[in-house]
């Protein structure tokens, strides 16, 4: 599995620290490339498949690799067939060209899946230490919006209230953790509360 999508997951996100890990990513490797290659073209093994697009619809082809090309301060996309590649490169890894032979670089290979991993540890960390400050004990939440498992909350406790997206909503709650729905936060964790979470927001508006 591309290390991105692993890392992903394995780890709820919101939306913006996903962009920023997908974004951050290409910075990574451009700069890890510029200090261990210099003027040599480092290969990085992005993908299993090919994948473009055809009448608005997204396809894969399943016979290339989809590699990214530094060189020169540049990332360029790729496509190497499954058939010229050797068994012992795979998703993930490093490679070198010489002589129109491809070469695994174990040690860059670990050294690059390593500070790939970290960026993404360090944007999670800080995602997860300041959701950790929106989460106050007996306060009541109102979803207003809903993002696959994600739920954006508005805080109806405080006031002025404040909204953020939340990526720790207890599985059993999903289904009945619709927009207009409100939430409790007790004990560490989220509880369905009400469904009426419009006409309080109404009724906190009316009062400012």
């Amino acid at each position: 599995m591309p290390i991105i999508e692993d890392i992903l997951s394995k780890n709820n996100v919101t939306t913006g620290n996903e962009n920023s890990i997908k974004s951050k990513f290409n910075d990574v490797i451009l700069e890890y490339a510029k200090q261990n290659f210099k003027n040599e073209a480092m290969y990085f093994v992005q993908d299993s498949k090919k994948t473009y697009w055809e009448n608005n619809k997204e396809h894969y082809n399943n016979d290339f690799y989809s590699v990214l090309k530094i060189e020169n301060n540049q990332i360029e996309e790729i496509e190497i067939s499954k058939k010229d590649m050797p068994k012992n490169i795979g998703v993930n890894d490093v490679f070198r060209i010489k002589d129109e032979e491809y070469i695994i670089d174990k040690f860059a290979t670990e050294e690059l899946q390593k500070e790939i991993k970290n960026m993404a540890e360090e944007i999670i960390d800080k995602q997860n230490e300041k959701l950790d400050t929106y989460r106050k004990e007996g306060h009541l939440y109102m979803v207003s919006e809903e993002l696959g498992n994600n739920r954006f909350l508005y805080d109806l406790t405080d006031a002025p209230g404040f909204e953020f997206e939340e990526v720790h909503i207890p599985k059993d709650l999903l289904d009945v953790a619709t927009e207009g729905s409100v939430l409790k936060y007790t004990n560490g964790t989220y509880e369905y509360y009400s469904s009426d979470g419009f006409e309080r927001l109404d009724k906190i508006n009316s009062s400012k």
